[in-house]
């Protein structure tokens, strides 16, 4: 893996973005998608990540896509209830990771909260979803990316470690479960589905591809100078 103030930046510029597009798709979010510079931006990251191919394909789907359309297109994924009362897509780690195991599901989300709280971040009080939507988890991983780039840069060699640490348990307790299996639910687009819902389908796929990308280069971190494995 490469450990450079670049590379970590890059990580950081493809989970915001992911993270964006799984926003509810107000004012604000549709701006930021549509954005050019933020999506030449986002282009560039993927090229240098190797992952190319799943970055285009969102991008493309964006610019194949009615930007009126993605609100419509976002609620019968993520926000109308069937007549059964499910979702077409839940958007919450633990309904992958948990499944009818309350008292699991609750821990899981306390840990969200945990992890959260340790970078001083919050939920939005607009935000009216649950801590473990995956919005707020590729954000999350956002935030540990960008922070690490800049302690790579600075020199804080202490910081960079806790950082990759924090990392490796988002990644390893909540995320490699959760987001390829999220992906997995999401209608893959194809056929008649109309470019707003192909924008969904190609971003849960990136960023799918994105956590399998940090899983598979992503070392178990070492404590500087202890030689033990940090267990998050």
């Amino acid at each position: 893996m490469q450990d450079t103030p670049q590379h970590h930046a890059r990580r950081a510029a493809l989970y915001g973005f992911v993270a964006t597009a799984f926003h509810y798709p107000d004012e604000a979010v549709v701006t930021d998608l549509f954005d050019a510079e933020v999506r030449e931006a986002v282009r560039e990251a993927g090229a240098e990540l190797d992952l190319a191919a799943e970055t285009t394909a969102l991008l493309e789907a964006l610019a194949d896509a009615d930007p009126d359309a993605m609100e419509p297109a976002y609620n019968d994924l993520f926000g109308l209830p069937g007549e059964d009362g499910t979702y077409p897509v839940v958007p919450y780690e633990a309904h992958y990771t948990t499944g009818e195991e309350v008292n699991e599901s609750q821990r899981r989300i306390a840990t969200v909260v945990g992890l959260l709280e340790e970078f001083d971040l919050e939920v939005s009080d607009e935000f009216d979803e649950r801590q473990d939507h995956v919005a707020v988890e590729l954000e999350l991983m956002q935030v540990v990316a960008a922070q690490r780039a800049v302690a790579l840069e600075s020199g804080d060699d202490e910081a960079a470690v806790h950082l990759a640490q924090a990392g490796a348990t988002v990644l390893d307790e909540h995320l490699v479960d959760f987001v390829p299996a999220l992906a997995h639910s999401v209608p893959d687009g194809s056929g008649d589905a109309a470019p707003a819902s192909q924008v969904y389908a190609a971003a849960a796929d990136l960023a799918a591809a994105l956590v399998e990308f940090d899983e598979a280069s992503h070392p178990d971190p070492i404590a500087a100078g202890t030689g033990v494995r940090a267990d998050g």
